[in-house]
């Protein structure tokens, strides 16, 4: 790679750190773009990305030991480390038949809970000693974020054998109170489910994975919270309901009826969220919460799980929230626009009404 592109990218890193950028694109035949307080912003006074110009800043991202696992997969994920300024996790993937490079800023500091703007009540599941914690919500909702910050309250409050999962690791940890082992996957241990099959045999109380996409890690994931693990999870689910809905769609019939009873029996708390857009430009968290409850359970474990709206609905005093309630929160207080709160909104319809009243 040339002196001088490699001075364009440190250039761009800049801009990246000075407009608080929290992704980067480059891509073929399109100027790089960045991802600024959710909003997709073309640097049109770089070159425009050529072939030759995207094989230049895949040398500069990817370390030279990965390469040649790209040309065999056409896809890899990493953390590049930009001199010692900040850390992004890197996406290399094919599309149209040209390489494409995606870079996510990964924070150096692990936030704390309330940082976050997540309720006290997250809290008190990472006291408990078994049971399942899954976090969800769409693409860019923080919810890598949020599990680490959950790892960080437990290590700083309990003494634990922790076990985290990740692909690639993105925030790393340093013991305090807890043992925690960081396991990247595809280059410590080949798959999730690997991993996840290994830890039923090990010293390890808890675990936590930064995805749960597939039908057999979600099952090892069920079966390391029944044998007495606290499992936590990220999802890609886009409420509790469909959470629910879409990991036991997972299974067989014969295991739906067991899936069932698990998740009824060991569900800790579900955190659904949202990152959006504020009015002082900067970021703001709303969460859906769900917890464990005697209505619930009969719920998950009939499989009517469209029902348990209505329980989060009227559980306030269970600790729990509704998107539409903490959506109409942030705009009572000024936080964010009504049209945002309606964009996020699980039924968007619904949310106009309640916004009229």
């Amino acid at each position: 790679m040339s002196t001088t592109d490699t001075i364009t990218l440190n250039k761009i890193l800049n801009t990246v750190a000075e407009r608080q950028a929290s992704d980067i694109h480059f891509v073929v035949g399109n100027y790089p773009f960045l991802r600024i307080k959710g909003s997709l912003v073309p640097l049109l006074e770089e070159e425009l990305i050529t072939p030759d110009i995207m094989k230049g800043i895949m040398d500069f991202f990817v370390p030279e030991d990965k390469r040649a696992d790209l040309e065999n997969t056409k896809d890899l994920k990493c953390i590049f480390d930009w001199q010692g300024k900040a850390r992004f996790r890197v996406h290399v993937f094919k599309q149209k038949g040209q390489f494409s490079l995606s870079l996510k800023m990964v924070g150096e500091r692990i936030p704390a809970l309330a940082e976050l703007g997540l309720p006290k009540i997250v809290e008190t599941f990472l006291t408990a000693n078994q049971g399942l914690i899954f976090v969800t919500g769409p693409f860019n909702s923080g919810r890598t974020t949020t599990a680490a910050a959950m790892v960080q309250w437990i290590n700083q409050n309990r003494d634990e054998h922790i076990l985290y999962l990740g692909e690639p690791i993105e925030h790393l940890f340093v013991n305090e109170k807890s043992v925690i082992e960081q396991r990247e996957i595809g280059t410590d241990v080949a798959s999730f489910a690997k991993a996840l099959d290994s830890a039923k045999e090990e010293d390890v109380d808890i675990v936590v994975t930064s995805k749960l996409h597939d039908p057999e890690s979600v099952e090892l994931a069920l079966e390391l919270a029944e044998s007495g693990r606290l499992v936590i999870g990220v999802l890609d689910y886009y409420s509790s309901i469909t959470a629910l809905d879409g990991l036991v769609s997972e299974f067989s019939d014969a295991k739906v009826l067991w899936a069932r009873n698990v998740l009824a029996d060991f569900l800790v708390g579900m955190v659904v969220q949202r990152l959006i857009p504020a009015l002082d430009g900067d970021m703001v968290l709303a969460v859906e919460i769900l917890t464990s409850s005697p209505s619930g359970k009969s719920l998950i474990k009939e499989g009517r799980f469209g029902q348990l709206d209505s329980i989060i609905q009227t559980s306030k005093a269970e600790g729990m929230i509704s998107l539409e309630r903490s959506l109409i929160e942030l705009v009572n207080r000024g936080k964010i626009k009504p049209e945002e709160a309606i964009k996020n909104a699980v039924d968007p319809k619904a949310m106009k009404l309640l916004l009229r009243k």
